[in-house]
């Protein structure tokens, strides 16, 4: 299975010109616990079985008729029950280190690509090697993820929606595999592929060619389980301290995620959900206009205070009246059940956070493994506890938590003149997790000022709009290229909160504002570009990341 040569380039001990080798593998898990590893490359061939951390799911055990069990010298080790025989099993990263060692041996310095039935393995196989730091190494050796049934889809779309044990029927009906268990599956995968190519009549060198093309592996929806290294890094980003902070908003999550090796060699997804923990503030129902038009419809509104680590935000879920939802208190009598959460209920929220750092409740459950708690209480200390770290009273801070979080009650007035400063985003700084404005021109102590956030997702999804469209013109990739983020001044172009609550006519503005600053921006840095080059070259047009807020 070789590739068409071009010029040899070495990257990172990678012969780029060399054939491209592809590595059939397949992963067998429980609870995103790896428990085998099986890959064929060529004649190599790698099996592994893995200790998981406790007992294997029944329903998992049911279905790969794998389990762990003890040996006679009462060690635990993976027990194939189909062959009945116990799998020589190692701890994981020592499972790990042996499959990476052999990646590298079957690698000889040429590009290497994983093939997998589907893209699950992907994520639990890049999860695994993280926990243990070995996810670096892993992406020094490969190059490119292949999904065999996206393959399928491209080039031979009557079969790609069969599973691995149909397609053995059709094309390896002469052999036998012993399917669900790793080092089987990934002989079948590789038989399946090879059979199915010289059946068709295709080539090695088309076929290859068809691989090389392919774009990156696409994941709509990326769920990041609990207690995983990403996780881990939220909570140390969001706050690094070991005291409780109470922040506003939990924005560029999303570039937390991407920041993972994983996501050099395959696309980028469309979001991200993960779990946390935390508890009811409220719940009610409002009124509200969704198009401003006269007629208003009722929702169900939930305030919720969810934590990661020691870090608490606060999120609001809406529910549509005519949602399928136990929690919707105004839906009609005999639809179904309702829950109705006293503050302090102890809920799992999964978050959903989108490419633009948008981020809303996706689903929402009770957590009956913790007790109520007077969460009015926690939110309001803490309240008090960074408004006296700020010198600041209670009322200058975000308005009464306890209040149900209602941003008509919660917000605070403020002077005239604070509220024109507002409006200008180049005066202002943050701190605390709050923007200090200026009160008046030439006033050098700042005085934290009141921070309402806008919860309407019509509204926000017209402010993400208008940021996006010019963020994709030509003087904003020249400003964002040319300048990078850390390298800007205070009164350089900065992209409006979008967060943040702003009547229509002060938001208007400040895009306004923003942009004729990035234009001129803009156009200054190409015709200083055009100065020092000399000739009349045309600007680069290289994306700067569209998802950083600048």
């Amino acid at each position: 299975m070789a590739a068409a040569k071009t010029t040899p380039t070495k990257v990172n001990g990678i012969d780029k010109g060399a054939p491209v080798k592809l590595v059939f593998y397949d992963l067998e898990w429980t609870q995103n616990e790896i428990i085998q590893i099986g890959a064929v490359c060529g004649n190599a061939d790698f099996s592994q079985s893995i200790r998981p951390s406790g007992k294997i799911d029944p329903f998992v055990r049911k279905k790969i008729k794998l389990d762990v069990r003890r040996d006679p010298s009462g060690y635990m080790q993976v027990y194939d029950m189909v062959r009945k025989q116990f799998l020589p099993t190692v701890d994981p990263r020592r499972g790990f280190e042996n499959f990476l060692s052999w990646l590298e041996i079957v690698s000889g310095g040429c590009p290497l690509y994983l093939v997998s039935h589907g893209v699950n393995d992907i994520l639990v196989l890049d999860r695994n090697l993280a926990k243990f730091d070995l996810d670096q190494r892993l992406y020094g050796v490969v190059n490119k993820y292949i999904d065999f049934q996206k393959y399928l889809t491209l080039h031979f779309k009557d079969i790609s929606r069969m599973s691995l044990m149909e397609l053995v029927k059709i094309f390896c009906n002469s052999q036998i595999f012993r399917l669900h268990c790793a080092d089987e599956d990934s002989k079948a995968l590789i038989s399946v592929f090879t059979n199915m190519h010289q059946m068709r009549g295709v080539g090695s060198e088309e076929y290859m060619r068809n691989i090389t093309r392919m774009k990156k592996v696409y994941i709509k929806s990326v769920t990041i389980p609990k207690n995983t290294k990403e996780i881990k890094e939220i909570a140390n980003h969001l706050n690094p301290g070991s005291k409780y902070v109470l922040l506003p908003s939990i924005f560029g999550v999303y570039n937390i995620f991407i920041a993972s090796p994983l996501f050099r060699i395959i696309e980028h997804p469309e979001n991200f959900k993960f779990e946390v923990s935390g508890y009811c503030v409220s719940q009610r129902s409002e009124r509200y206009n969704p198009k401003k038009e006269d007629d208003t419809k009722v929702r169900t509104r939930i305030d919720l205070a969810c934590h990661i680590g020691n870090a608490y935000f606060i999120l609001t879920h809406y529910i549509a009246s005519g949602a399928k939802s136990p929690f919707n208190i105004v839906k009609q009598e005999g639809s179904g059940k309702r829950i109705v959460l006293e503050s302090g209920t102890p809920v799992s929220v999964m978050v959903l956070v989108t490419s633009t750092n948008y981020v809303k409740v996706d689903s929402l459950s009770i957590n009956h493994e913790k007790k109520p708690v007077d969460i009015n209480k926690i939110l309001t200390d803490l309240q008090k506890k960074q408004a006296h770290l700020g010198g600041q009273k209670k009322e200058d801070n975000w308005g009464s938590l306890s209040s149900g979080l209602d941003s008509e009650s919660s917000r605070s007035k403020s002077s005239p003149s604070q509220s024109n400063n507002n409006n200008n985003g180049n005066n202002s700084v943050k701190t605390q997790g709050r923007p200090l404005i200026r009160s008046r021109k030439g006033d050098q102590n700042p005085t934290p000022a009141a921070v309402d956030f806008e919860t309407d997702l019509t509204i926000l999804m017209r402010r993400q709009k208008q940021i996006e469209y010019c963020k994709r013109t030509d003087d904003y990739k020249i400003y964002a290229r040319e300048i990078p983020r850390q390298s800007r001044s205070f009164t350089m172009p900065k992209t409006p909160d979008m967060n943040r609550k702003y009547s229509r006519r002060q938001w208007d503005g400040a895009v306004k504002r923003w942009k004729t600053q990035v234009h001129s921006t803009g156009r200054d840095l190409a015709s200083a570009h055009s100065s020092s080059s000399g000739s009349d070259q045309s600007l680069p047009k290289e994306n700067a990341n569209p998802n950083s807020n600048q």
